[in-house]
């Protein structure tokens, strides 16, 4: 489909599903998806880090899911089966929690559905959420343009706090964001000159795994779009 901005319009569009995947979970090796066990992923998988950049389609209907490690039939996590209603947008996000895993091999993932709702955003702000992708930080700040806006995320605690899935509005502006350690007051990783446009709404999450550098860690920004 052609590419709109966070929800778009809908109105010539029936019988769809939008479906997106975030692999963050970065203990984990290359996943593929099974939904009521048909594979929907190439057999290579999807690599550890790696995001749908706008949403696909599936038919609206019940669907259990399956994410298992790719060339293998290892299950890595699922779910139970339930609804993707029509015309609305999901996310399936895979992520590790705080100390899961040491390699990239061995560590342990888990999945999430997230129904992403649109219906509060409008075109007199940008929409943001974040999410906490790094296990090995227990406890981050998150600041745009050197203001605090969330403080003490810690690893996939949305999974837990559904509120943290939500979209909040902020002013439509460029923005230089940068993820603090909430402890140590130590700087993770920045993003600079990111576009948060009116109208639109963005997944922004940290990610990587820690080094003594942190050369390996980054801010993800994503628009959402069709």
């Amino acid at each position: 489909m052609d590419s709109c901005s966070k929800a778009g319009s809908t109105t010539t569009t029936s019988a769809v599903t939008y479906l997106a995947v975030i692999h963050g979970a970065p203990y984990t090796s290359a996943a593929t998806i099974y939904l009521n066990d048909t594979l929907i992923t190439q057999t290579t998988g999807i690599a550890t880090g790696a995001f749908s950049p706008k949403y696909g389609t599936i038919r609206p209907g019940s669907y259990a899911v399956k994410f298992k490690k790719a060339g293998t039939d290892s299950i890595l996590d699922q779910l139970v089966s339930s609804s993707y209603d029509t015309l609305n947008f999901y996310t399936l996000l895979l992520y590790n929690s705080f100390n899961s895993g040491a390699s990239v091999t061995g560590g342990t993932a888990h999945v999430l559905k997230i129904w992403d709702d649109f219906s509060s955003v409008t075109s007199a702000n940008a929409y943001y959420r974040f999410f906490n992708l790094a296990p090995d930080y227990p406890q981050v700040s998150v600041y745009f343009n050197g203001l605090l806006t969330q403080s003490n995320r810690t690893p996939a605690d949305n999974a837990a706090n559904d509120g943290f899935n939500k979209f909040q509005p902020m002013t439509a502006a460029n923005y230089t964001i940068t993820v603090k350690n909430a402890v140590t007051d130590s700087v993770i990783a920045t993003s600079p000159t990111v576009s948060l446009q009116a109208g639109n709404a963005y997944t922004i999450w940290l990610s990587g795994i820690k080094s003594s550098n942190n050369s390996g860690m980054s801010i993800n920004v994503l628009q959402a779009q069709y």
